[in-house]
């Protein structure tokens, strides 16, 4: 336990090395991050840090998350941890639920009567 420990805060810190310099390897950081999931879940859910402040500490901590891909990834190691596809799954259904909320809500208006100048609604 204490070397999984000493293992965590080591890629923390290397985590920490590639965000102080100009280009970050996007790759690298996705790999840290998956390597030290289980220390940041407990970091993130810990009483250490108070309810209103836990999105800036986290966001200072781990400033990669300011990132959609990354904040997207976490999601998946969330969800569906063993399922590599889970996000470009979850966009193309949310692409297909998009397209048909738009043309229900155009057929709606588009069937809706008119309103008239006399009176009507």
């Amino acid at each position: 336990f204490f070397d999984s420990q000493k293992t965590q805060a080591r890629h923390y810190k290397t985590l920490q090395e590639i965000y102080k310099t100009k280009k970050t390897n996007k790759a690298a950081v996705t790999q840290l991050l998956n390597l030290e999931f289980e220390s940041r879940r407990q970091f993130i859910n810990s009483d250490a840090i108070k309810e209103q402040d836990r999105a800036v500490k986290i966001l200072e901590a781990y400033p990669c998350f300011r990132e959609l891909d990354h904040v997207l990834d976490e999601l998946r190691r969330i969800i569906q941890p063993c399922n590599l596809k889970y996000i470009s799954e979850m966009k193309d259904r949310w692409e297909i639920f998009y397209s048909k909320v738009q043309f229900y809500g155009a057929m709606k208006k588009v069937m809706k009567p008119p309103k008239t100048l006399e009176g009507g609604n």
